[in-house]
């Protein structure tokens, strides 16, 4: 069994990871690398290996970072089977579209303003039914055959809806082997969605995402007054609330929240904008799928509108969200991409960053070396499409928002596998939250814990394994 890491390491973003098993070749999450325009486009035109060749994708979830990439190893020539669960194939069919959409608006606006050579999509509308008929669609809990004695089972991950972690679980020489793969592990006790399922049982080997690694969120009681705050700050100012939001999961939580507000009368009712041609279909799906909810949800809910969409302007084409710009007195605006280095967002922030009654909300992490980032951190000029401006605007995080487990809420859900039969590789994280995880696991008993970087590769041999040295030692690999 060979393991070559092929994105998302040290890094928190363009998930992928290359199994080799009893001559099977799966990749696990074939993921957007999201970054500064030039580094992006090197990474995501590239592959380790000739993806034509591959036998299969398993699919965590239909979040850009880990499923955006899909339509170029379909160019390339990859016609295996994808297996995700239902929900997944549905989020990640209208992520895809929007992304091949975007991106021919981003290189159509781009290629109008500059004198450069013309610049191509990635891929295009047209390359995404291809990509789209090779789904398998498996539900949660079911182990499936990939053939040549290795197996597949997806499992809850309570991230976004239809998440999942992956344990595959193989026989070789004789020995029956295992490997979890986290994807990207949700928090507990969050509105909606159901906790994270747990690890039924061991395994000789963890891929596990890190991106709070080394961090600890607010109090999830903490979310609902920080987010509150923020919406009477733009009421009171009459000033728009941007927030830069994954359309996927964290969209319906802020929605789910200000829904609430509303509901129990703490703020009255202000025009809401989702800015992306895909929130109308999201929001459906969410509808199709309510068996993901959990059951405080379920009862809550009953027949009700969970998340306040008669109240909601979905803004589908590009002359829907021109006319938010004209909206005059406070409202909030939720539009993709949280990054703020494509989508529509950037006309808003265009608008709003020099305007400093204007507060933008972030509601996670943001990758390095991105808009989002840059405005995160502070930075008092940024370039925005083709102009720069001066940072004027309000600046707020509230990391309680997230979708990704803290490190305690990790090493919660990996407590089954805390043993020194398990080897496990951090990724999906900064240095210093995959770093500083390998520690906290090395602390709770792993046995083995090493943070690869993109191109290396591990081999499931005893002498191997041995010749790299202790666990702590390999965290700086």
């Amino acid at each position: 069994m060979r393991i070559q890491f092929c994105g998302a390491d040290r890094t928190v973003t363009g998930s992928s990871h290359l199994l080799e098993i009893n001559g099977l070749r799966i990749f696990l999450d074939m993921g957007l690398y999201q970054g500064s325009r030039d580094q992006a486009n090197r990474i995501n035109a590239w592959f380790p290996a000739d993806v034509a060749s591959a036998d299969a994708i398993v699919l965590s979830h239909g979040h850009l970072d880990h499923c955006g990439k899909i339509p170029v190893a379909t160019r390339a020539g990859f016609k295996g089977p994808i297996y995700c669960t239902p929900a997944t194939a549905e989020v990640a069919r209208v992520v895809l579209n929007d992304s091949a959409a975007i991106q021919l608006e981003n290189i159509e606006y781009l290629n109008r303003r500059s004198q450069e050579p013309s610049l191509q999509p990635l891929y295009a509308p047209k390359d995404i039914p291809p990509a789209l008929a090779l789904m398998r669609k498996i539900p949660y809990g079911q182990k499936t055959d990939l053939g040549k004695g290795v197996n597949v089972t997806l499992l809850d991950a309570g991230h976004i809806l239809g998440s999942a972690f992956v344990l595959i679980e193989w026989t070789e020489s004789g020995a029956s082997r295992s490997l979890l793969f986290t994807g990207d592990i949700g928090r507990y006790s969050t509105p909606i969605l159901r906790d994270p399922q747990p690890i039924p049982h061991p395994v000789d080997y963890l891929i596990t995402e890190s991106t709070y690694g080394n961090a600890k969120h607010a109090p999830m009681e903490q979310v609902g007054p920080q987010l509150l705050d923020a919406v009477k700050f733009c009421l009171a100012r009459k000033s728009r609330l941007l927030l830069p939001s994954f359309a996927v999961g964290r969209t319906q939580a802020v929605l789910w929240y200000i829904q609430k507000f509303i509901e129990d009368k703490q703020i009255p009712e202000l025009p809401i904008f989702v800015d992306s041609p895909m929130g109308v279909e999201i929001s459906r799906i969410h509808s199709e799928f309510r068996e993901n909810y959990d059951q405080p949800t379920l009862q809550a809910i009953g027949s009700r509108d969970l998340f306040g969409l008669s109240r909601v302007t979905f803004a589908s084409t590009t002359t829907d969200s021109k006319r938010i710009n004209t909206q005059t007195g406070a409202c909030a605006i939720i539009a993709s991409s949280p990054t703020c280095e494509f989508g529509r967002i950037l006309h808003h922030l265009a608008m709003s960053v020099e305007n400093p009654n204007d507060l933008v909300v972030f509601t996670g992490f943001i990758p390095a070396e991105t808009l989002g980032r840059r405005l995160q951190n502070g930075q008092k000029r940024v370039r925005i499409l083709d102009r720069w401006y001066d940072v004027k605007c309000q600046i707020r995080t509230i990391h309680g928002l997230s979708a990704h487990a803290d490190a305690d809420e990790l090493l919660r859900f990996l407590q089954p596998t805390l043993g020194k039969q398990t080897s496990s590789f951090i990724v999906h994280g900064e240095v210093d939250q995959s770093e500083g995880f390998a520690h906290r696991l090395i602390s709770a008993g792993i046995g083995r814990a090493a943070v690869p970087a993109t191109e290396t590769s591990v081999i499931d041999d005893p002498g191997v394994a041995k010749s790299l040295g202790s666990a702590a030692a390999e965290v700086g690999e």
